[in-house]
């Protein structure tokens, strides 16, 4: 299972900015293998938030929009 780990301060910088800042993808995540995986309901889980992690800094324009 993969554990998130924030980094504040590019997850502020995104925040502040207010733009969609694609060269902040974490690409140091590791992808999912599905044969690694008994069930597909915890591959589908993990493939879920291997998603989250990797692009969670890149959109920072949702926070600009919603003020």
């Amino acid at each position: 299972m993969l554990l998130p780990t924030i980094n504040k301060e590019l997850y502020e910088k995104s925040l502040r900015e207010g733009l969609d800042d694609y060269s902040l993808i974490d690409y140091s995540i590791p992808k999912v293998n599905r044969e690694d995986y008994e069930t597909f309901d915890e591959y589908f889980q993990d493939t879920c938030n291997y998603i989250n992690l990797k692009f969670r800094y890149t959109y920072g324009s949702k926070e600009k929009k919603k003020t």
